[in-house]
């Protein structure tokens, strides 16, 4: 048990109805895929909850635009996460963790890199979509 955290990009392509992938006899819509993941790291759970739900924790599914995107990595620069708490979520790190500059840095490196994927998309290609979810 614990808080488990999942950010997806969504793949949806443009088919003609000649050119539809299958699985299991059925066409596929879309394919996601894992951008990032984090375990127990309530602090950017909640910063994320707080901007972009509303402050809704309710293990959805919450759309992250780009800009989107762009601004968490700004809050996490600038260490602007809000102390976040709750039943078996653990604990950010702290500046005083040895470890807490390469949490940073890969909790950066992921929103950056899921940005690059999304950019990758290009008119009639479909779509690109990035979610963030969580398991508690």
């Amino acid at each position: 048990m614990g808080l488990d955290m999942y950010l997806v990009g969504r793949k949806s392509p443009c088919y003609t109805e000649e050119e539809k992938e299958t699985q299991d006899g059925y066409p596929v819509s879309s394919t996601e895929l894992r951008l990032g993941y984090w375990r127990k790291h309530p602090n950017l759970h909640g910063y994320i909850v707080k901007e972009f739900a509303n402050g809704e924790d309710n293990c959805q599914q919450i759309f992250l635009s780009r800009d989107d995107l762009l601004k968490i990595i700004q809050a996490v620069k600038d260490d602007n996460l809000p102390h976040t708490e709750g039943f078996f979520f653990g604990a950010s790190a702290t500046k005083e963790d040895d470890f807490y500059l390469e949490e940073k840095n890969e909790d950066i490196q992921i929103f950056e890199k899921a940005i690059e994927w999304k950019d990758k998309w290009s008119p009639g290609h479909g779509y690109r979509d990035v979610y963030y979810h969580a398991s508690w």
